[in-house]
């Protein structure tokens, strides 16, 4: 038997009807409600039920004990079934069909209250969208070092030697857990490498102390430096040996600063802000260099520039050649995916710090952002009136999460998706990247797309916004 009922619509069209079935087949146990994954009836084909994480997820905030399961087939029995189901039914692109669906087992009212609300707050949100989504939050120099990681283990793996990573695991979630199966060990110092054990430096590089230790004891080093930061250590060194003063902008906290800095040790001065320039105290005004450390956007030096060369005119910079682009790329992204969306959600862990970050930077378009940790958290409150939703993710976002959100998304209607990204290709590309394969760096510089002028006192690269479906 089937019964049906219309939810008011929140989108702007008429909602997907919600009906009432009762039916066996189900396996729904007692206690529990099911939200089917896969939906097929006695006649038909089954059908994807891709809003099933959201579904649960009203059900999960209600207090109900939730089970997502495929039910490919079930019979419609009338007042005879076990079950009760409710579905409703949005159109795909292509006449394609999907279904919004939980089901109880027959008697239990206040369950069957909870499931039937729930499928109808969802149906009442259906429509169609467009999602935005950022590329991949993750530099070249981190993936780089990931697969030198990988390559790493599987050389010493059968070797009985032990693989060490020196510092913090700057790489994907999912890489890390890999990592972690392939039994490389995380240590914080060379203090505890034990002899014949293999290390492994970080993209973000390691002091010169770091580096003469580790060739005085005999280890066996490998080395993930990201060829930007290596690139920046060179110069800082050999400025330093023209008896020029190196201002380093950047954050003294940060994970290249030391390594870096560690390449002009009493001719370096890391400077964070304007006032770090008022304070700066140099023996020869007229051999000052500065340049920018390696995960800093640009944009972000243009005032410390600014006033460096104000009090110092004969301050030299770092060629446009020599910096790294990808912070400010990924921030110019995060911009342009929020200007287009009325609706962004940030995924990932929401007390990482990127993904702090990444809402503050989001938040500044005057758009409506929420932080995402996982698929369920998603409500119909939410996403109610947005046609347009961006989606970031931050590096605390594991791979599969966006695909989640998006997939569910999509089991609410029609859905389009767009990818949006900025890149920036820096000038004498091919130069930089002959002189990193002479060098023995282990493979080119990052190759960067582009197509518009970036200017940030003075530094420059070409930079394209790219939207492709």
């Amino acid at each position: 038997m089937t019964r049906s009922a219309r939810p008011g619509g929140v989108t702007g069209a008429p909602s997907p009807q919600v009906r009432e079935i009762y039916g066996s087949g189900l396996g729904v146990q007692r206690g529990e409600v099911l939200v089917p994954t896969l939906l097929g009836g006695e006649l038909t084909e089954p059908i994807s039920c891709a809003a099933a994480p959201l579904v649960a997820g009203s059900l999960q905030r209600k207090g109900c004990q939730v089970r997502l399961a495929p039910t490919p087939k079930y019979t419609d029995a009338g007042t005879d079934g076990d079950a009760v189901l409710y579905v409703a039914t949005c159109r795909q692109p292509g006449g394609a069909t999907t279904a919004i669906a939980a089901a109880t087992p027959i008697g239990d009212r206040l369950s069957a209250s909870v499931a039937m609300a729930a499928v109808a707050e969802w149906a009442a949100a259906a429509g169609s969208r467009v999602v935005l989504a950022a590329g991949s939050p993750w530099c070249m120099g981190a993936e780089r070092a990931a697969e030198t990681y990988r390559r790493a283990a599987a050389e010493y793996s059968g070797r009985g030697r032990t693989v060490r990573a020196l510092g913090p695991l700057s790489v994907p979630p999912e890489a890390a857990a890999e990592l972690d199966m392939l039994g490389i060990v995380p240590v914080t110092s060379l203090a505890d490498a034990e002899e014949g054990d293999v290390v492994l430096f970080p993209a973000h590089g390691v002091s010169s102390q770091v580096r003469a230790e580790a060739a005085e004891r005999g280890l066996v080093v490998i080395d993930a430096t990201c060829p930007l930061v290596a690139q920046a250590q060179e110069a800082a060194g050999r400025l330093a040996g023209r008896g020029q003063h190196v201002v380093l902008i950047g954050h003294p906290q940060a994970a290249a600063a030391t390594p870096i800095a560690s390449r002009a040790v009493g001719q370096v001065t890391i400077v964070e802000n304007t006032g770090g320039t008022t304070a700066l105290n140099v023996r020869d005004a007229q051999r000052i260099s500065y340049m920018l450390q390696p995960g800093l956007p640009v944009e972000a030096a243009s005032g410390v520039i600014g006033a460096l060369r104000s009090r110092y005119p004969a301050a030299q910079g770092t060629p446009p050649a020599g910096l790294c682009y990808a912070p400010s790329d990924r921030l110019a992204t995060v911009r342009a995916v929020a200007a287009g969306s009325d609706l962004v959600l940030v995924l990932g862990d929401p007390q990482s710090g990127d993904s702090r970050q990444v809402v503050a930077q989001a938040r500044d378009t005057g758009r409506r952002v929420q932080p995402l940790g996982a698929v369920f958290e998603l409500t119909p409150a939410l996403i109610d009136g947005a046609t347009t939703i961006g989606i970031i993710e931050s590096t605390s976002a594991h791979s599969g999460l966006a695909a989640q959100v998006i997939a569910a998304i999509g089991g609410l209607g029609q859905l389009h998706v767009a990818r949006r990204q900025v890149r920036t290709d820096p000038p004498a590309l091919d130069d930089r990247e002959d002189g990193a394969r002479r060098r023995g760096r282990g493979g080119p510089a990052p190759a960067y797309h582009s197509a518009s002028v970036v200017a940030a006192a003075g530094l420059t690269g070409t930079r394209r916004t790219g939207t492709a479906p």
